[in-house]
C-alpha cells in the first residue's frame, strides 16, 4: 500500500473547515464593506437633506391620509429619497418624499420588511413623530432611520440619529413614556 495515498481524514477535515470559514468571512467582510458604503452615503445624505425626517413624516401623512410607523433615507443610483412607511386604510405603503423639495414622489404596496411593524405599536402613548422628535432631540442629530422593534409590551422604536461629525447614535424610544435609552447592540442596523 503507498502511504500517500492513506489519507487521514482528519487533518482533511480541518483543511476543509477552516476553508469554508474564510470564505466565510471574506463574503461577510464584503457584505459588511457594502452596509458601511450605503450607511456612509446615507448618513451624507442626511446633512445635505434640506427637508427634515419630521416634515418628511407630515407630508407623507397628509398626502396619503395614512399613519407613518417607519422613516428612512434611502440613497440609490437614480437619487435620494424618503421612504416613509405608511398604514394607509389599514394597508401597509411606502410613500417617497423628496428630502431637498419636500414634493411628494409617490406611493406603492410596501414589500418585504417594509411592511413589519405596521401594526406593533397601535395604540401605544408615543407614535413615530414623538419618537423621532425624543431621539433627535437628546443626541443633538437628525434622524437617518426609524421604526418600530420588537413584540408586545417591549416593543419600542428604534431610532437611528446623525450626530456631528457623522458619528450614528442607535436609540430606543419606550412606545409609552417616551423615555429614550442607547439601542441594544443586536438592533443595530
Amino acid at each position: 500500500m503507498n502511504p500517500s495515498s492513506v489519507l487521514n481524514p482528519a487533518p482533511r477535515a480541518l483543511w476543509l473547515a477552516a476553508a469554508v470559514a474564510l470564505g466565510l468571512a471574506l463574503a461577510g467582510a464584503a457584505g459588511s464593506a457594502h452596509a458601511d458604503t450605503s450607511e456612509a452615503a446615507e448618513i451624507a445624505a442626511v446633512s445635505k437633506a434640506t427637508i427634515t425626517p419630521l416634515a418628511a413624516l407630515a407630508k407623507a401623512e397628509q398626502h396619503t391620509g395614512g399613519h407613518a410607523y417607519g422613516l428612512g433615507l434611502e440613497v440609490a443610483r437614480h437619487g435620494t429619497w424618503y421612504e416613509v412607511q405608511m398604514n394607509v386604510r389599514n394597508r401597509p405603503m411606502v410613500a417617497r418624499i423628496d428630502p431637498h423639495s419636500g414634493a411628494f414622489l409617490g406611493i406603492s404596496p410596501a414589500r418585504g420588511e417594509d411592511r413589519n411593524g405596521a401594526h406593533t405599536l397601535d395604540g401605544r402613548r408615543i407614535d413615530l413623530g414623538m419618537a423621532i422628535r425624543a431621539a433627535e432631540t437628546t443626541s443633538h442629530g437628525r434622524a437617518m432611520e426609524a421604526g418600530p422593534e420588537g413584540h408586545g409590551a417591549t416593543a419600542h422604536w428604534d431610532v437611528d440619529v446623525v450626530q456631528a461629525g457623522g458619528r450614528l447614535a442607535h436609540l430606543s424610544i419606550n412606545a409609552d413614556t417616551g423615555a429614550v435609552t442607547p439601542a441594544p447592540r443586536g438592533e443595530w442596523d
